[in-house]
């Protein structure tokens, strides 16, 4: 990933951080009470692709705290470079197994109430196949180098 890309990826990983906390104003009273205060013009910087600001750990940390999600970390941990070691290939594959099972569960938990599944549970059903895709896809990263191993 070229430095503008990788640069642009990050910002929208910070809108999704931001939106998260339940938009600019929250995030940035949250970042107040809990970490140091960040405006919401800050904030906007930190998510502008045209702005040159780039989220600071600590406030990152803050938000990932508040919102319980761990948005930016997560991105940054899947988007690694892969070495082609069969732990690697290990891990990454439990991940796929582990998000499967977060995904059932959260399936059975959507259906327990009334046995439907409303927008706002389906977008969060959403992400969880997102995740799970993510990491099918980094399985098929770790599987490559091994590839050509044989070669």
């Amino acid at each position: 990933m070229n430095p503008q890309a990788r640069r642009n990826w990050l910002k929208m990983k910070t809108r999704q951080l931001i939106a998260e906390c339940g938009g600019l104003e929250e995030a940035a009273a949250a970042c107040k009470e809990e970490c140091r205060p960040y405006s919401v013009q800050q904030l906007s910087r930190c998510q502008n692709p045209r702005a040159a600001d780039m989220l600071p750990l600590d406030i990152q940390d803050c938000l990932e705290a508040y919102c319980g999600r761990p948005v930016i970390s997560q991105a940054l941990t899947v988007a690694r470079p892969h070495t082609g070691t069969v732990g690697e290939l290990r891990d990454e594959s439990s991940e796929v197994t582990e998000t499967a099972a977060l995904l059932q569960r959260r399936i059975r938990e959507s259906l327990a109430n009334d046995g439907e599944i409303d927008p706002v549970e389906a977008a969060h059903l959403m992400d969880v196949v997102r995740e799970g895709m993510g990491h099918l896809a980094d399985v098929e990263a770790s599987l490559k180098p091994l590839l050509k191993r044989g070669a």
